[in-house]
């Protein structure tokens, strides 16, 4: 599959920070400037990640009709647990908590800042989820001839605690938001390959900067049965 990427952008703790600073709360975070101060103060940490890479990568488009794809392994979990706890406790839930919790949060508050009125999805698919957005928004360049360019972003953090003994995939935060465009950009290959001995790595956002940075003109990532490969063509 070709794609062309017209802009991205990435959020990562700084190089300064070890890896309990860079997952705590007080880790340094985007400023959001550009984000009123009574809505900025809404956002969790991750939906902060998630708006700052966005509106970087979408900086010079028209917001209210791009379609997004809002991709996250493991969401708001952070968010998800303290209202477990809270029922643990036999205490009342808040509604609007829950209702930013669920996995689409992000996407529908990025919409209603934007006033975007065009379609997004949010997707999850464990170690290999920024994959398969992007898989997603190539299958629908190819279904879909009237698109023009579509928003990809992907943000996590590492989970909680007690989950950590689960997952520790991804060991920092990160968010990335690719602009793909159907003919304007760096194109690339973007191709899937069957590997039923293929076991998914961990941190992959991390591991296509290089890549997106011109290090590499090719990458190759294992995903869960699956090949994942990336390749510049000039």
């Amino acid at each position: 599959m070709d794609l062309y990427i017209k802009s991205w952008a990435i959020w990562m703790p700084s190089p300064n920070n070890d890896a309990d600073e860079a997952n705590s709360n007080t880790a340094t975070q985007p400023a959001l400037t550009q984000v009123p101060a009574m809505a900025r103060r809404r956002l969790s940490k991750l939906t902060k990640l998630a708006f700052d890479v966005a509106l970087q990568a979408s900086a010079q488009q028209d917001k209210a009709a791009l379609p997004t794809i809002f991709a996250s392994r493991h969401g708001d979990l952070h968010k998800t647990l303290m209202l477990l706890q809270q029922l643990g406790r036999q205490e009342e839930l808040s509604p609007s908590q829950f209702a930013l919790s669920v996995h689409n949060a992000i996407s529908g508050q990025f919409s209603m800042y934007s006033q975007n009125q065009a379609d997004s999805n949010a997707i999850a698919a464990g170690a290999d989820t920024l994959h398969y957005a992007v898989l997603e928004a190539a299958a629908r360049f190819s279904s879909e001839p009237d698109l023009t360019q579509l928003l990809v972003v992907y943000a996590d953090e590492p989970v909680p605690e007690p989950y950590q003994q689960f997952c520790q995939d991804p060991s920092m935060p990160i968010a990335l938001a690719l602009l793909l465009h159907r003919s304007e950009g760096q194109l690339v290959q973007f191709i899937m390959q069957s590997n039923a001995a293929s076991q998914a790595e961990s941190d992959q956002a991390f591991k296509l900067v290089p890549f997106l940075q011109g290090e590499q003109n090719q990458l190759e990532l294992a995903g869960h049965l699956r090949q994942w490969l990336w390749r510049k063509v000039s």
